[in-house]
């Protein structure tokens, strides 16, 4: 699919005529950073003969500083050159700060009785954890611009987001029905990856003196997003893998101030929410389950904010 992305914003770029490169083309480099508050989560469920109905829920958190660097080529409408026509942009982004919060984890089991317990209403285990993240974002959007008036423009967009999300996770302190529990070390591993091909919206509103302020909107829907995972249970020698497929939805709002001649500063927001289902197979590596292997319902799920501010040298 990434390819394809490629080759089509490529092609859009292609069929703009020399000429009109030429005379009102465009770059713009930019740094950028974000800082990202939300979660990536993965929520399991099924039925056991000996537990009965059971639900297991990690909560992964994504409260980090990114920063990275942004790359818009395009060109500028003849009758206004304030106003972009076509427009391909790309941002990298990578995790600044290891330190992510807390790792919450959940189980449900119908039959407390499996495990030597009561009767048990609610959630019966429950732990947090320190999670450790590195990780990245790459996106590329590609969009056309029709003029509705001489500040307002409006046209399609086409993207491609990944998400690369790397955790170490370490101790656990909880609850074990009524018991409290806890324990240090490394307990467990985790990535997961989130391919999105979007279809969206861009509209770009000019106002101020000069039109030096530019209110920039994108809306980004994506029926084709995908997760894959693999958590890695170190303490019960358990690795499980997911891969599921839904949908996506991404909303940014970015005010840019042409302060200095060429020089932009930006301040926005993103609104990123990620709902797949599928299945995540299970396997014990070692210990007195090695070898048992099966398959699970899986829901992988992430919603987070982003808080954003640029600053960009355009030419």
């Amino acid at each position: 699919m990434i390819y394809f992305i490629i080759i089509i914003t490529a092609a859009c770029l292609l069929c703009i005529p020399t000429k009109s490169l030429a005379l009102n083309g465009f770059t713009e480099i930019g740094l950028e950073t974000r800082y990202v508050q939300g979660d990536s989560t993965y929520y399991i469920s099924g039925v056991d003969s000996g537990l009965g109905s059971w639900a297991s829920e990690l909560e992964f958190p994504l409260n980090n500083l990114m920063a990275g660097m942004s790359l818009i080529v395009g060109t500028r409408h003849e009758k206004n050159p304030k106003q972009t026509k076509a427009r391909l942009c790309l941002t990298w982004l990578r995790v600044v700060k290891k330190a992510a919060g807390i790792m919450k984890d959940s189980d449900w089991i119908e039959n407390d009785a499996a495990y030597g317990e009561p009767p048990h209403a609610g959630r019966d285990i429950y732990t947090e954890s320190d999670a450790q993240l590195q990780g990245t974002i790459l996106d590329m959007n590609y969009a056309h611009h029709f003029r509705l008036n001489n500040s307002w423009t409006l046209g399609p967009m086409i993207g491609y987001r990944s998400q690369r999300l790397e955790y170490e996770i370490y101790g656990y302190r909880g609850i074990w029905w009524t018991t409290p529990i806890s324990g240090a070390g490394k307990v467990l591993d985790y990535e997961i990856t989130y391919k999105i091909p979007y279809l969206g919206l861009r509209s770009d509103l000019l106002f101020g003196k000069d039109g030096q302020f530019q209110l920039n909107l994108t809306i980004g829907y994506s029926d084709w997003a995908k997760a894959e995972d693999r958590d890695d249970h170190i303490l019960r020698y358990k690795l499980s893998e997911g891969d599921c497929q839904g949908e996506a939805y991404l909303i940014k709002l970015n005010l840019d101030w042409k302060f200095y001649p060429n020089w932009i500063l930006g301040l926005g927001a993103e609104y990123v929410d990620i709902d797949t289902s599928g299945v995540q197979h299970q396997s014990w590596y070692a210990g007195g389950n090695v070898g048992i292997t099966y398959d699970v319902n899986d829901k992988i799920t992430s919603t987070y904010r982003s808080t954003i501010f640029k600053i960009s040298y355009a030419f």
